[in-house]
């Protein structure tokens, strides 16, 4: 069996019985049901409505960095890329499956797929930097949960630092190192040249001080919109008892732990973080679930739009 399968298979198992386990044994069915029945509706709106703004703050950054690279992509056609995204986010392993379709999408500009993955992660990295940031300011206010979850916070600051690290190594590579090895092999050589392409575009992005700024600042407003987004979930539930600033750590550290690669779409692992976030205000289990399903509800409507997208203009 094909490698990729079996990985496919085991997060697919492990995310799904982890789900299950959750759902019958640390929280109860009827109790899940029970929350949803005191639910308010107008802030479920509210709350998804927000997704409008995510998608406008995305395509925003995006098309920034794309510009730099001549191209003429408009915030609509981006708009509906990232929808597209989001569909096939839900059968693959990560938050960035979808990133797939985008690289695919605007592969025309100016040296080709190369360019349009580089585009592609500098902007992801952009949005990593500012959610390990954010967290990492925000929890410095509430001084106890680093006390209580000290591992955690390890990791966020390891992770800064390995981002650092990478900038920095980035940078000190000089320009044609790559192109300049030697091999036999034509293949190698071919994507020797590819990724010093790529690590040359990259620079020049890193480079471009005016367009790093840019860059951050609609990737720190897209996290403070996610941020807010997840407060009116909670506040959909009646989960009056966790202050607004906690949602300000609790959230970015959540979309950290869902990037690794762990179950499909983060099913499972979500539902447990969660769980174990929303006992130290003193609700149940029953809460986080419902909270979970309400983002992946969420993001299945999302999806679906951006299937219906797909279909059309395959047409």
């Amino acid at each position: 069996m094909n490698r990729k399968v079996v990985f496919f298979l085991l997060k697919f198992v492990f995310g799904f019985g982890l789900l299950l386990y959750l759902v019958f044994y640390s929280a109860r069915p009827r109790d899940i049901v029970a929350v949803f029945a005191h639910v308010s509706w107008p802030m479920v709106l509210l709350a998804f409505s927000l997704h409008s703004f995510g998608l406008f703050f995305s395509a925003k950054r995006w098309k920034l960095i794309l510009d730099e690279k001549g191209s003429d992509y408009s915030l609509g056609q981006l708009t509906r890329s990232l929808l597209v995204g989001t569909f096939f986010n839900h059968f693959l392993p990560t938050r960035f499956g979808g990133d797939v379709v985008r690289i695919r999408d605007t592969r025309h500009i100016e040296q080709g797929m190369t360019a349009s993955l580089a585009v592609v992660v500098y902007e992801r990295m952009s949005g990593i930097v500012a959610l390990l940031l954010l967290a990492l300011f925000s929890s410095l206010l509430k001084i106890r949960f680093i006390k209580e979850l000290p591992l955690l916070y390890v990791s966020l600051l390891v992770s800064l630092l390995g981002i650092f690290l990478l900038l920095l190594a980035w940078k000190k590579l000089p320009r044609g190192f790559l192109a300049g090895r030697r091999s036999r092999r034509p293949w190698l050589q071919k994507i020797l040249l590819q990724l010093d392409m790529f690590h040359g575009i990259i620079l020049d992005f890193l480079e471009h001080r005016s367009l790093s700024k840019k860059v951050f600042f609609w990737a720190l407003f897209l996290q403070l919109n996610v941020v807010v987004h997840y407060f009116f979930i909670g506040q959909a539930l009646k989960m009056d008892r966790v202050p607004f600033l906690d949602y300000f750590f609790s959230i970015p550290i959540l979309l950290f732990i869902l990037s690794f690669p762990l179950s499909i779409n983060g099913i499972g692992v979500r539902d447990f973080f969660l769980i174990r976030l929303f006992i130290y205000y003193q609700y149940p289990a029953s809460y986080a679930i419902a909270f979970s399903l309400l983002d992946v509800a969420f993001n299945l409507l999302l999806g679906i739009i951006g299937g219906l997208i797909y279909i059309f203009r395959k047409k």
